[in-house]
């Protein structure tokens, strides 16, 4: 299942050019998406290859949400074997809210636990890091291997720690919406965020960040210091915005690929805890979980196949 599941988001990467032209767009997906005929744009590698969002496309992406959606949280265990020698397979569904009862808290705050986000950095691909001015590709390729003279890896170019830092997306999960540029940007050091529930239309966010200096990032121990200064004078500047969003893949305590956003965010307090310093705001409720494959939906995709199982 895990195999098929990283198959299928790989496919997904092909559909970003195409995501890009259809959700830039504030009106309707009928009303902006000129649909070429199969005859005029050729094969449906073709379509993806150039970014056309042909109906065909329109379908695989559909197609391939509802089997993303289909085995969320599903997992598959092999229980024996039948009289051919075929696998049985039992699957189970995940239960993403019994993760959240292993969560430790601090005690200033007895709101209810919602959700966990890991808010780890997107790693770069392969060709990106090949294609930058600080790789310096090795004349001969070093080898290593193992005390039983298996090899186990294979240098082709080195790096840097600093230029390798100075290369990586600093893309993450968390988006804060700002209206002016602060001095450091807490998304970026933010580990990962607790959603808390105070009533109906408002959220405790508690932003978890590492007490101890990123020794690869050379601004991680000033903006730590300005952490610490937070104690005692909230008004810092990387303190001041206005939403936060995000969309959940891995979540604990929530399905995959559902969209948040929090507006009118207002500082409450810092604390540390367990490592971490947890910054807290308090911010209303904007989208409440929303999912975002509903925005790829083809409806006459889904009549077809509730047709077909009506006939069965």
């Amino acid at each position: 299942m895990k195999w098929l599941k990283n198959k299928i988001i790989g496919l997904l990467m092909s559909f970003y050019g195409v995501e890009k032209n259809i959700l830039s767009s504030k009106n309707s997906l009928e009303e902006n998406i000129n649909i070429v005929s199969e005859k005029d744009t050729g094969t449906l590698l073709h379509s993806l290859k150039n970014n056309i969002a042909t109906q065909e496309v329109l379908n695989l992406k559909w197609r391939t949400y509802k089997i993303l959606k289909a085995t969320n949280g599903v997992k598959s265990t092999i229980t024996g074997y039948d009289e051919n020698d075929m696998p049985i397979v039992k699957t189970t569904k995940k239960n993403n809210k019994l993760g959240l009862k292993k969560i430790k808290l601090d005690e200033h705050d007895d709101y209810k636990l919602e959700m966990v986000l890991d808010n780890s950095g997107i790693t770069i691909n392969t060709s990106e890091i090949m294609d930058n001015e600080y790789l310096s590709i090795l004349d001969t390729v070093i080898q290593n291997y193992d005390d039983d003279g298996n090899l186990i890896s294979a240098s082709h170019a080195v790096i840097g720690s600093t230029e390798l830092t100075a290369i990586e997306k600093t893309e993450r999960p968390i988006k804060i919406i700002r209206e002016y540029l602060p001095n450091f940007y807490l998304e970026n050091y933010t580990n990962k965020l607790n959603v808390r529930k105070i009533n109906k239309k408002e959220r405790l966010l508690e932003f978890y960040v590492s007490v101890y200096p990123d020794e690869y990032n050379k601004n991680s121990a000033l903006f730590l210091n300005n952490v610490k200064k937070t104690f005692d004078n909230p008004k810092q500047k990387f303190l001041e915005f206005d939403g936060v969003e995000f969309v959940t893949y891995k979540t604990i305590g929530v399905e995959d690929f559902l969209m948040f956003k929090y507006k009118n965010l207002k500082f409450d307090k810092i604390v540390e805890f367990n490592g971490y310093y947890i910054i807290k705001f308090i911010g209303e409720v904007e989208i409440n979980g929303h999912d975002i494959f509903e925005e790829h939906r083809v409806s006459e995709l889904d009549k077809k196949y509730e047709q077909k199982a009506s006939k069965k």
